[in-house]
C-alpha cells in the first residue's frame, strides 16, 4: 500500500507530520485555527493554496478510532492527496514527465483501484488519475483497453488522456431520447443536471412540473439519477423531465472512456428497512497489572495485609503512574559505630526491627498503588464502554440519516412523477375524436419543440386510416397522450433518429430478409416502439405514402405483426 508520504514525493510536494511541524515550526500549529488543524489522532492533507484556511470542508479530517480502521484512513489520506494534486497539476509538472505511455487492458478493479495489465507490468489507477471525484466502475471496466503514462517508481498509471471529448461521448444522444441525468442543484424555479459529469444542463421550472405553484426543492433532490427527454441536442441542450413513461427505457448512459461503461444507471430503489447493527471489535483497554511483590526474607511474621488509610484520588492523573512516586525508596541506615554499652543482639534486634516497618512502610505503598491502579482502569474500562455505546449511538443515527434521506429522495420522485404528466382534466374536449387526437399531437410538438427550432421541425403531413382511433380505443394500459407524443416523433422525423423508438421496417413475415410489406398504391409498412421492456409492449404501425406523407394504420402489441 502506498503511503501518503510516497504520494508527496512521487508529486514533488512538501510532506511533513504533525510532530515536524510543531517541531520545526511551533507557531504554526498555534496559527491554524482550529477548523483546520489537526487533533484527536487524526490526519488531513491541505491542498495547494491557502483556500482551505477559510474552506475547511476543502481539507476534510480522517480519522481511525481503532488498529482496524488504520487502513481504511489510510487510503482516505491517500486519495485526498491524489485529487489536490491532479487539481493542482501537479501530475503534469517537469518532475514528472519520465513517465512513459504505454497501453494496457484493465483486469480489474480492487479497493477503489483499477489493475490494467501493460507489458508485463501492472499499473495502479485511482479514480483521481481517471476521472477525478467518480467511482472507478463508472469510468472503467475489466476487458476494457486504455492508453496513458507509466510511472515505474510508484506503478500509477494516468489515463486521464484516454478520456473521450464530451460532445464525442455525447455524440449518440438523438432530441427524443429518453437519457438520464444526475441533479446537480435545485433552487425553487430551477435546476441543473449532469448530462456528463463535464456537461452540465439547465433546466427550467416548466419542463420538470405543470403546476406554477410547485417548489422545485421539493420535487428534486441533489445527486439524484433520473430520466430526462432529450428536446434539442449540440452546443445548446435542451431536456424536459415531463410526460415521461415508467416503462421508458432510457438509452445507455454516455461512456467516459472507449469501451467503458455508462457513468450512469438508473437508480435501484433502496431498503429503507431498519437494519441490523454491525458488530464492531471491542475496546482493548491496556491493563498495568504489574505485581510487585516485596517480602522481608528473614521475617517469620506475617504482616497484616489491612488497608491503609490514604485519600482516594479525585480521578486519573499523570501523577498516578509516576513510578518515583509508587515507589519511593527510603534512606537505609548508614553504618553505625558500634557502642559501648549495648550487646551486640540488642543491636541486631534494633536493626532488624527497622528493616520490618521499611517493609512494612512499602507493602502499604503498594498496596496503594495497587488501588489506585485498580481505580484507572475501572475508570479507562468505564470510558471504553460509554465511548462504544456513542459509536453504537451514531452509528444508528448514521442509519437513520440515510433512511430519512432515502425516503425523502422517495417521496419527492413520486411527487415529481404525480405532478409531471400534462393535466388531462384541463385538456379541451372535442366532439371529433380525430380533432381531439390531432390536438394532442400538435401540443407535444408545442411542447416538446423550442421555439427557435419549431420551423426547422415542422409537423408532416398526416392522416388517421378508418382503423387507427378503434385501435387506441380498444387497446388499454396506454395513455393517449403518449400515443401523441410518438406520433408527433413519427411525423416530424425524430423517431428515426432515436434509437429508444426502435423505428424499423414492418416485413412480411418474420424472416430477417424478407422484404417490406407493401400496399397497393405503392404505400411502406413501418413499425416504431411505444413501449419497450414490458409484457405485451405497444407498437405503432403506419403507412410511408409514396408522396411522403403518413397514415396511421393502428396501435398493437409486440407479437401483433398486422396493419
Amino acid at each position: 500500500m502506498c503511503t501518503v508520504k510516497a504520494v508527496a514525493q512521487l508529486i514533488n510536494i512538501g510532506w511533513h507530520t504533525a510532530e515536524d511541524v510543531a517541531h520545526h515550526h511551533p507557531p504554526l500549529l498555534v496559527l491554524v485555527a482550529k477548523e483546520v488543524g489537526i487533533y484527536g489522532g487524526a490526519g488531513r492533507v491541505y491542498p495547494v493554496g491557502h483556500e482551505w484556511a477559510s474552506e475547511p470542508r476543502r481539507s476534510p479530517l480522517r480519522f481511525a478510532y481503532s488498529a482496524a480502521e488504520g487502513p481504511k484512513a489510510t487510503t482516505a489520506l491517500i486519495d485526498d492527496a491524489l485529487h489536490m494534486a491532479t487539481e493542482a497539476g501537479l501530475f503534469d509538472n517537469v518532475q514528472t514527465t519520465a513517465r512513459v505511455r504505454l497501453t494496457g487492458v484493465v483486469v480489474g478493479i480492487v479497493a477503489d483501484r483499477a489493475m490494467v495489465k501493460l507489458d508485463g507490468r501492472v499499473g495502479i489507477v485511482p479514480d483521481a488519475l481517471a476521472f477525478p471525484g467518480l467511482p472507478l466502475e463508472r469510468s472503467l471496466q475489466p476487458g476494457q483497453e486504455v492508453t496513458g503514462l507509466y510511472d515505474a517508481d510508484s506503478r500509477w498509471f494516468d489515463v486521464r488522456e484516454s478520456r473521450l471529448e464530451p460532445d464525442v461521448a455525447l455524440s449518440s444522444y438523438a432530441a427524443g431520447d429518453v437519457v438520464l441525468v444526475q441533479v446537480e442543484s435545485v433552487e425553487a424555479d430551477r435546476a441543473s443536471v449532469f448530462l456528463h459529469p463535464l456537461v452540465t444542463v439547465d433546466v427550467t421550472h416548466s419542463a420538470v412540473t405543470s403546476n406554477p405553484l410547485d417548489d422545485l426543492s421539493d420535487l428534486l433532490t441533489p445527486g439524484e439519477v433520473l430520466p430526462a427527454r432529450v428536446l434539442a441536442t449540440g452546443g445548446e441542450w435542451h431536456l424536459s423531465l415531463l410526460d415521461i413513461d415508467d416503462d421508458e427505457e432510457p438509452v445507455a448512459a454516455a461512456a467516459l472512456f472507449a469501451g467503458g461503461p455508462p457513468w450512469l444507471v438508473a437508480a435501484i430503489p433502496a431498503d429503507v428497512s431498519e437494519p441490523a447493527v454491525p458488530a464492531t471489535a471491542p475496546i482493548e483497554v491496556v491493563s498495568f497489572d504489574v505485581e510487585i511483590d516485596v517480602a522481608d526474607p528473614h521475617a517469620e511474621t506475617h504482616v497484616p495485609d489491612a488497608p491503609v488509610n490514604a485519600p482516594a484520588p479525585a480521578g486519573p492523573s499523570p501523577a498516578m503512574f509516576d513510578r518515583s512516586r509508587a515507589v519511593r525508596p527510603r534512606p537505609t541506615p548508614g553504618p553505625a559505630e558500634a557502642p559501648a554499652g549495648p550487646p551486640a543482639a540488642a543491636v541486631e534486634s534494633a536493626s532488624t526491627k527497622s528493616m520490618s516497618l521499611t517493609i512494612a512502610s512499602l507493602q502499604a505503598e503498594v498496596r496503594t498503588a495497587k488501588r489506585q491502579r485498580d481505580e484507572v482502569h475501572a475508570q479507562a474500562q468505564g470510558f471504553a464502554t460509554e465511548l462504544e455505546h456513542l459509536r453504537t449511538e451514531l452509528r444508528q443515527v448514521e442509519d437513520q440519516v440515510r433512511r430519512l434521506t432515502q425516503q425523502l429522495e422517495q417521496s419527492r420522485t413520486k411527487l415529481r412523477k404525480s405532478r409531471s404528466s400534462s393535466s388531462t382534466t384541463d385538456a379541451p374536449a372535442f366532439a371529433d375524436p380525430e380533432r381531439g387526437f390531432r390536438f394532442l399531437v400538435e401540443r407535444a410538438w408545442a411542447t416538446r419543440i423550442p421555439t427557435a427550432e419549431q420551423p426547422n421541425c415542422p409537423l408532416g403531413d398526416y392522416s388517421l386510416g378508418p382503423d387507427f382511433l378503434g385501435s387506441l380505443d380498444a387497446l388499454h394500459g396506454l395513455a393517449t397522450d403518449r400515443v401523441a407524443d410518438v406520433v408527433m416523433e413519427v411525423v416530424t422525423g425524430k423517431a428515426a433518429l432515436s434509437g429508444g423508438r426502435e423505428l424499423h421496417q414492418l416485413r412480411t413475415d418474420d424472416a430477417g430478409g424478407s422484404p417490406q410489406r407493401l400496399r397497393e398504391d405503392g404505400a411502406r409498412a413501418w413499425r416504431v416502439s411505444l413501449q419497450s421492456n414490458t409484457p405485451a409492449a405497444r407498437r405503432l404501425h403506419y403507412w410511408v405514402l409514396p408522396d411522403g406523407s403518413i397514415e396511421l394504420a393502428k396501435v398493437g402489441v409486440h407479437d401483433d405483426m398486422s396493419i
